[in-house]
């Protein structure tokens, strides 16, 4: 039976990753892609150095990951840059699977890594010029090889974690605050020379991103210049102008988030907020587990990142839900151990979940079918996402007439 399961996840896992992949053949209508990180990308590779464009001001932002799809831009353009996307989807999921093998067997883990790879984002992701999953990659894998240096106490690991954790400071300028959550993991994962491990740790996530965030500040007077013009923007997109008012709406809406995060538009799975009170039966396991226990820590705070950080999308803390599965079906699994009636229904609701969950990509490769048959031409299918915000962007990088 066990066997049969591991057969039927994998193929269903094959025909997920398939239908990712056909986004990537279709034109790049993604927001942010179209509107800076291609427009950027191309004029890097115009002057073959680093380009302050003023009126694109993430062009000071730590542009780590996105030269890396610049990498791809220069191979094959628009097409190279979307693989790079699906390259870093794929690694993602490895890497995820990777860690939930530290706690679950082959099996759980394959279901792990079967939900992820229906969240919204990590579908539309997988095919589109953004950095959210590259990021997600680099601290799944910074957390990876922290792990590995817990086990060890081998400083090489603890190096190489800080390199991994710098490549997300690199990518994007919020990552900052997830900081004092890795100092954190290093303190508890620690069994002696805290502090001597806090500070190589400290020194090694320095590597990547000082230079761009030197960069921001020859160009514009501030290493964080295009962190500083989101918080202008707090109102509009935050619907709050004071920092101080918008943080105590948020806190008093915090019983709220479970509801969120299953109505969000850019979801994850409704299993997060359905085992929930299965996760806080084992909470005293849980803590007693230092895996477990960083593994949470980490995943409250990318949960507080996603909660705070508006405009509230689950991309910006894609890699805190990633390990919020993992201890999501962790706990199921060691319930259907204690009580194995649970087992049969557990199984089934997950697996409804990741039906659920891609159906909607069904409706998407229909759509993007019509444009690779020939039935439509690319400005047809481009139009087809003109929306009042998104049309001048995707005007100007097409060329539309």
């Amino acid at each position: 039976m066990q066997k049969l399961l591991e057969k039927a996840t994998i193929v269903l896992l094959i025909l997920i990753w398939m239908s990712h992949l056909v986004q990537v053949f279709t034109p790049e209508v993604g927001f942010d892609a179209v509107w800076y990180h291609l427009p950027v990308v191309k004029a890097i590779s115009e002057q073959k150095k680093l380009v302050f464009i003023p009126e694109l001001y993430q062009s000071t932002n730590p542009l780590f990951s996105d030269l890396i799809f610049g990498v791809g831009f220069i191979f094959a353009g628009e097409l190279g840059s979307k693989i790079v996307a699906y390259l870093f989807g794929l690694a993602v999921i490895v890497s995820s699977y990777i860690l939930s093998r530290k706690l679950l067997n082959r099996s759980w883990s394959l279901i792990v890594i079967l939900t992820v790879s229906t969240f919204q984002v990590v579908a539309w992701q997988s095919a589109s010029f953004y950095v959210d999953v590259a990021k997600a990659f680099w601290e799944i894998s910074s957390i990876l090889t922290l792990l590995r240096w817990k086990d060890t106490q081998q400083r090489k690991w603890l190096f190489v974690s800080a390199l991994l954790f710098s490549a997300s400071l690199a990518t994007k300028l919020f990552s900052l605050f997830l900081l004092p959550v890795f100092l954190c993991l290093v303190i508890i994962w620690s069994k002696k020379e805290k502090i001597r491990n806090l500070l190589s740790f400290t020194l090694g996530l320095l590597i990547l991103p000082i230079p761009f965030y030197l960069w921001s500040f020859i160009n514009t007077g501030h290493p964080f210049y295009s962190f500083s013009q989101h918080l202008i923007k707090l109102g509009e997109i935050g619907g709050n102008d004071s920092l101080v008012s918008y943080i105590w709406q948020r806190t008093l809406l915090l019983p709220l988030l479970p509801a969120k995060l299953v109505i969000a538009r850019d979801y994850t799975s409704f299993l997060l907020a359905l085992f929930l009170p299965v996760v806080f039966w084992f909470h005293n396991t849980i803590a007693k587990n230092k895996t477990l226990l960083g593994l949470s820590i980490f995943t409250i705070g990318q949960v507080m990142l996603w909660w705070y950080l508006p405009p509230l999308s689950t991309r910006y803390a894609l890699s805190g839900f990633i390990s919020w599965t993992i201890i999501s079906i962790w706990s199921v699994a060691r319930l259907s151990q204690k009580d194995s009636r649970f087992f049969k229904p557990i199984l089934i609701t997950a697996l409804l979940s990741i039906v659920i969950n891609f159906a909607p990509r069904i409706l998407v490769n229909l759509r993007s079918l019509q444009y690779l048959s020939g039935e439509q031409t690319k400005t047809q299918y481009i139009r087809q996402f003109f929306d009042g915000n998104i049309d001048q962007h995707l005007t100007r990088w097409h060329q539309l007439n």
